[in-house]
């Protein structure tokens, strides 16, 4: 939590940067996590959307570096039915919630085209997750008569838990800039393994898109 505190006060303080245009921005944020273990896999899709602020600090001519910071939200549901045959049926369901800090340091390159303004950006993103949490139920119907049913919560992130907070993200991407509005788009792929399981790898990954405004 102190890494955490530490490098959100540092991306505050650089977003405080002067001589440096400030932009809103909202976005979908789809994410894969992927988990393996030998001849396992599982994978996890989540929707998602972000809101956040940045700093573009001019570098040099054309070259800038835009510091940002942002709160991102994941979410899914799922839904699995089994036919049982002469038995009946099994239902099973669970709902998915993520929440995080991103903190991206993009370095960024412009190209005037016409009234418009092309930029290419890349460079390492900062993942922080505040929450994370699995939320299931099961029914099963036996025979028509029986109803068996059992419901749970996972905290991905308690004491007892196997996954880690922290990631660090190669972020790659572009955008077109009219006038002080920006449509962007990119890739994240994350590069830290966010299990702390023995032989268990398990990444996120995900493309992004969305809208910003240039106070």
């Amino acid at each position: 939590m102190k890494k955490a505190l530490t490098i959100f006060a540092v991306a505050v303080a650089m977003l405080a940067t002067a001589n440096a245009q400030t932009g809103l921005n909202i976005g979908y944020t789809p994410q894969t996590i992927t988990s393996s273990n030998g001849n396992w896999h599982d994978t996890i899709r989540l929707d998602g959307v972000a809101i956040g602020i940045n700093q573009n600090i001019q570098l040099s001519g054309d070259l800038a570096l835009s510091v940002g910071l942002q709160g991102r939200y994941g979410f899914a549901n799922s839904e699995t039915t089994v036919d049982l045959g002469l038995l009946g049926s099994a239902k099973a369901t669970a709902s998915y919630k993520h929440l995080l800090v991103d903190v991206p340091v993009l370095l960024n390159y412009g190209f005037n085209l016409g009234s418009a303004r092309l930029t290419l950006f890349a460079g390492p993103t900062i993942s922080f997750a505040l929450m994370g949490k699995t939320t299931w139920s099961g029914n099963a119907n036996v025979l028509g008569a029986l109803n068996l049913g059992t419901d749970g919560e996972d905290d991905w992130y308690d004491d007892d838990s196997n996954n880690s907070r922290f990631d660090l993200g190669a972020t790659l991407g572009a955008c077109i800039s009219f006038n002080q509005f920006r449509i962007y788009g990119g890739y994240n792929l994350g590069l830290l393994n966010l299990s702390t399981a023995d032989n268990t790898t398990r990444k996120a990954a995900g493309f992004f898109a969305g809208i910003g405004y240039a106070l």
